[in-house]
């Protein structure tokens, strides 16, 4: 009889702990939007509590400020411009492709025993990679940037005209459009609303492959203009660059650089641009010895609703990275949040800084 009292004893105990823990992280979310209000005896309270939480149950602070944190994220992404909710869905279908990529790679004894990914059952309609084959592993991935996306994967509309693979000639988005494809080399030319020129060798990708654009166009925002070349050998040595430029009512330009020498590899980038949405510049560049080792650094400034500014450097060492700087976040403008990083963590998390690889904590 005692040993079955001292288990429920201990079951209710558990149960009140686990009911306290959810209370506390209640009250850490009145907390933080205490803070956040224009109340002094607001935020007395709200550093009374925080004293408290965080001295009584950490654990339950902590969960509450990692709710909050992802809330503000959900938040500034449902706030972001359409241009940057499209260039964060190319991100993810490229993350895609990678996954694809590993489980072509992986040693499997027979077909039926690759794992099935449901990405390849209802696959989505998938953005344009010259030369970027996901099937070869001689081919690297595409370049993750907001230039290349722009120069390959902007809407151009449908094209009209003949298309019998050898050469093509019409009409595509108020300009017309001639190409011809031999099999090893392709080249096009578009001639009006969208004039430019774009040459490849081995456009359907594979060991070998070379690429280079320059266009400059009009659309419903302004004037945009883009221009870049890349090469590959064997996945051994490669290398891309590419730039853009907007003018209108998106106003900014943006570049990517980046090279391999196996098992070397560097990237930088770097942009800015200025619209309805504000103000936002941003920098990032890494560098990483074949997958096990990596530096990266960067800093973004974002001048909107919601203003903040962050800058670090971190490390990698196989799949677990350490981020370490400052940031400051706003909320409307009105509420400051200074924050020290000091992040361990794995390599699928986001740093809360722009990196070469494109990761940005929005």
């Amino acid at each position: 009889m005692e040993a079955n009292s001292d288990s429920s004893h201990q079951s209710k105990g558990h149960r009140n702990s686990a009911k306290q823990m959810e209370n506390d992280v209640q009250i850490a979310h009145k907390v933080w939007d205490a803070w956040k209000s224009h109340d002094p005896e607001a935020w007395d309270w709200a550093l009374d509590q925080r004293e408290r939480i965080s001295k009584k149950d950490p654990k339950a602070w902590n969960k509450a400020m990692k709710e909050v944190d992802a809330e503000d994220a959900a938040q500034k992404r449902a706030a972001q411009p359409e241009r940057q909710r499209e260039l964060n869905a190319a991100r993810e279908r490229q993350a895609e492709e990678k996954m694809r990529r590993q489980h072509m790679n992986s040693p499997v004894e027979d077909a039926h025993s690759m794992p099935i990914d449901p990405v390849l059952v209802h696959r989505q309609p998938e953005i344009v990679h010259p030369g970027y084959a996901p099937h070869s592993r001689f081919s690297p991935e595409p370049p993750n940037s907001p230039a290349y996306d722009a120069a390959y994967n902007s809407s151009r509309g449908e094209f009209h005209g003949l298309d019998l693979g050898l050469v093509k000639l019409g009409v595509q988005d108020g300009s017309l459009a001639a190409g011809v494809n031999i099999g090893i080399a392709s080249t096009e030319v578009t001639l009006g609303k969208n004039t430019g020129v774009a040459a490849e060798f081995m456009p359907y990708g594979g060991p070998l492959h070379a690429r280079t654009n320059a266009n400059i166009g009009f659309d419903g925002d302004g004037m945009h203009s883009e221009v870049g070349a890349g090469a590959n050998f064997f996945d051994v040595v490669n290398g891309d660059a590419d730039f853009g430029a907007r003018l209108g009512g998106n106003t900014g330009v943006d570049g990517d650089v980046r090279g391999k020498v196996w098992p070397v590899n560097v990237q930088a980038e770097a942009g800015a641009g200025l619209g309805p949405d504000g103000l936002n510049a941003y920098t990032g560049a890494n560098t990483g010895i074949a997958d096990w080792f990596g530096v990266r650094s960067g800093a973004h400034f974002d001048l909107n609703e919601n203003s903040g500014a962050g800058a670090g450097v971190g490390l990698k060492f196989g799949e677990q990275t350490l981020d370490f700087g400052p940031s400051i976040d706003t909320y409307g403008n009105r509420t400051l949040r200074p924050n020290i990083h000091f992040r361990p963590g794995d390599s699928t998390e986001p740093t809360f800084y722009p990196t070469g690889d494109r990761d940005l904590d929005s």
